[in-house]
């Protein structure tokens, strides 16, 4: 991290989650004439009453409030920026890795050095002319004064162009991440569309699942959390993410879905032996094919749904092309067998019994 940068930012959103980050970021504007225009702004705030001529003393008064209301304004502006936007390496690594597939981290931090080194410029432009305008004799030194303060405050604002807006790219960055608790222990739920895989995550939690984009791709995640046995369980619903094989994708959205695995404990993946889901069994071996080679350490339960209208041949079709019958058979829609799923969860995270 650049040396320059306080050393509050240095730790600032090591324990922070994703969306408090989003709420406290200040959000840049990339146009520093924008900024420009406010420190005038707040230099013309508070005009003092007008009378027909002032004395020299009263002269200096009002410029030295106005300069130092406008160079108040940049430096907290300034220095909200840098202290509310995250230090990346600090970010959880699904977080870190999504942010790396659009932000430049080399620039982005580069340019928050650069930000808070300006500060310190414009400190010292603003004492230079402050001692310029306490000595001045005449009105017209003052005024020179005042003029040299903001051309030359413009001019630093100005260098800092490219950098604007290369924070508020990495800004909009930030406020696409999912707002994911990567705190708690996390089961990821992947399957062909159409599974069931949504009916599962509701029939698990009570509350309403949560809606959440997901950078890089045109999907959501949603999210519900289940409490069992004092711990929090939050479980994932990737639809449009982990539902077809990965060469189906592009780059980025291949580098995207694979992040998810930093914070999988657990994968469900559901399967529909009944295929009424549109997708024959091949093509859902496949996709948990690919889900095994992508995912490797992670362990994965299967889960086959719809045993309610499922068929004997149905099944042993199922166990015919996963070459395997090591399946939890439920209904996700009438909640049949749904217990068997919760004593998997018991055993994985090794929760006590109660009974």
């Amino acid at each position: 991290m650049p040396s320059s940068l306080p050393r509050s930012y240095k730790h600032a959103v090591t324990t922070v989650d994703i969306e408090h980050l989003k709420k406290r970021m200040v959000l840049v504007n990339p146009d520093p004439h924008f900024l420009f225009d406010r420190a005038v702004k707040e230099c013309k705030r508070r005009p003092p009453p007008a009378r027909t001529r002032k004395k020299l003393e009263e002269i200096k008064k009002d410029s030295l409030r106005c300069i130092e209301r406008a160079h108040r304004f940049l430096d907290a502006y300034l220095g909200r920026v840098v202290e509310t936007c995250p230090f990346i390496e600090d970010l959880h690594p699904l977080f870190r890795e999504l942010l790396l597939l659009s932000v430049n981290v080399n620039d982005y931090k580069v340019c928050l050095s650069r930000l808070n080194s300006s500060r310190k410029i414009l400190l010292k432009i603003f004492r230079e002319e402050a001692r310029r305008v306490k000595s001045s004799e005449s009105s017209k030194e003052v005024l020179l004064a005042r003029r040299s303060f903001f051309g030359r405050t413009l001019s630093v604002l100005e260098t800092l162009d490219k950098c604007l807006k290369e924070i508020k790219l990495a800004q909009q960055a930030f406020l696409t991440l999912p707002e994911l608790d990567v705190k708690l222990p996390t089961v990821v739920i992947a399957g062909a569309p159409n599974v069931g895989k949504s009916t599962l995550l509701r029939a698990l939690t009570r509350a309403k699942p949560k809606v959440s984009p997901y950078p890089f791709t045109t999907r959501e995640l949603i999210v519900g959390v289940l409490e069992r046995k004092g711990l929090k369980i939050q479980l994932v619903d990737t639809p449009g993410l982990l539902d077809t094989p990965l060469e189906e994708k592009n780059k980025v959205e291949r580098q995207a879905v694979l992040a998810i695995r930093h914070i999988a404990s657990l994968i469900f993946f559901v399967v529909d032996p009944t295929e009424s889901c549109g997708f024959p069994l091949e093509f859902q071996k496949t996709v948990y094919d690919q889900l095994s080679l992508n995912f490797p350490g992670i362990k994965i339960v299967k889960i086959a749904n719809k045993i309610d209208i499922a068929t004997k041949e149905h099944i042993e079709k199922l166990e015919r092309v996963f070459a395997s019958a090591d399946f939890i058979h439920v209904s996700a829609e009438n909640k049949q067998n749904i217990e068997k799923i919760f004593e998997t969860l018991d055993s994985h995270f090794s929760l006590p019994d109660q009974g």
